[in-house]
């Protein structure tokens, strides 16, 4: 069993201790005031009657999250689909490094899949410098999720990732399985990237070779598809700030703010794909013998999946001939496609500030990215980013 004490800090809350957290939450104007939204059809003296008698976290996340998310999804997906999750034993616990599009939506939707299938969900790894106010911890850490810690002092953020890939471990083998994205922070430019990094941290806790520790991981890639990215005026508002100032500074209410963009934005379509643990495929990293090369292929042994189950849209393709003036993939779409893919590229970016070629160029980049990486071998020309 996990040792729950060694890992107070960082780890989802038990079962035991849903109730008292519960009556903290309730104390909480804010959160109070988020059940209006949850059950906007209920009396909140009702909803909260119903919330003081949830006893277990599978409880919270039924009635609480699985109900919210599906509302969700009614609202801002068009279509959820995914593939891949009848290849996976219900019965282990896997990594499911996937993708990362959307602070809550990514993980969100791959435990709704997960809830559907085997009536069970994956814990959640969450930044630090997302739990903006207590009572924000006190909700994501009901919903199995837990902490990695960010923006640390060198020394301190070593101690961190000890204790970060010893808690995975312990949690891949003895209790559940995880959701974790590919890389800090969310892919900005559709160019979706494994940070070597992040499996350095995930090694760090075990005492076998590289290939038998990584098998143990049992690491699913995991690719999210979104037809329209829920956040694509806010991250292309970023990734300008940067380019013309070298720097972007955000502050706590950006978060906040990416957050229920992500959740209440249209996404249109939304495909999940689930790849095959890395297993013998690792066997490649035995000619190498450098071990940042090792980490560096198995990055792109997680990508290669990662790009193969991305789904592409026509959004996607038209923004590519756009990007590149091609009509390489025309006979994907019609001009009225075009001509309705150009004129939400114009809203999104109409309020930003700046210089317009430059900031539509990195928006069709975004949707083009894509599209270069799942084509990759067939010689399509670079992004320009």
């Amino acid at each position: 069993m996990l040792n729950a004490d060694k890992y107070k800090t960082i780890r989802p809350y038990n079962d035991d201790e849903v109730e008292g957290i519960i009556e903290q939450l309730l104390k909480e104007t804010q959160f109070t005031t988020i059940l209006s939204f949850v059950y906007p059809q209920k009396k909140q003296e009702e909803v909260i009657s119903n919330l003081k008698k949830i006893k277990t976290v599978k409880d919270f996340q039924r009635d609480v999250v699985y109900y919210y998310l599906n509302l969700v999804v009614q609202k801002t997906i068009s279509k959820l689909t995914y593939s891949g999750i009848e290849r996976l034993n219900p019965s282990k616990n896997y990594i499911f490094m996937s993708n990362h599009r959307d602070i809550v939506l990514d993980p969100a939707l791959i435990n709704i899949i997960l809830f559907d299938h085997w009536a069970q969900t994956s814990e959640i790894a969450i930044g630090s410098n997302l739990l903006i106010l207590p009572w924000i911890e006190m909700l994501v850490k009901l919903n199995k999720t837990f902490v990695v810690q960010r923006n640390l002092p060198a020394r301190e953020m070593l101690l961190a990732s000890q204790e970060l890939s010893s808690y995975i471990k312990d949690t891949i083998d003895n209790n559940s399985s995880i959701w974790i994205a590919q890389k800090e922070g969310r892919t900005k430019d559709g160019n979706d990237k494994t940070h070597p990094a992040l499996l350095k941290m995930l090694s760090m806790s075990s005492e076998k070779s590289l290939i038998k520790s990584f098998r143990d991981l049992r690491i699913v890639p995991v690719s999210i598809s979104y037809e329209y990215e829920p956040c694509d005026k806010s991250k292309i508002n970023e990734l300008y700030s940067r380019f013309k100032d070298g720097d972007y500074k955000k502050n706590p209410q950006d978060d906040l703010n990416s957050m229920s963009r992500g959740l209440n934005n249209f996404k249109g379509r939304v495909h999940i794909s689930f790849g095959r643990p890395l297993r013998r495929k690792l066997n490649i990293i035995k000619k190498i013998e450098n071990k940042h090369l090792q980490f560096d292929k198995i990055a792109q042994l997680i990508d290669s999946q990662i790009y193969r189950g991305c789904v592409l849209f026509t959004n996607n393709f038209i923004a590519y001939d756009l990007l590149f003036k091609t009509d390489t993939f025309r006979y994907k779409y019609t001009q009225a496609e075009v001509d309705e893919f150009t004129n939400y590229l114009k809203k999104q970016t109409n309020e930003i500030e700046g210089e317009k070629k430059i900031i539509d160029k990195m928006f069709l980049a975004l949707y083009a990215n894509p599209v270069i990486n799942k084509h990759k071998l067939r010689q399509l020309p670079v992004s320009f980013l």
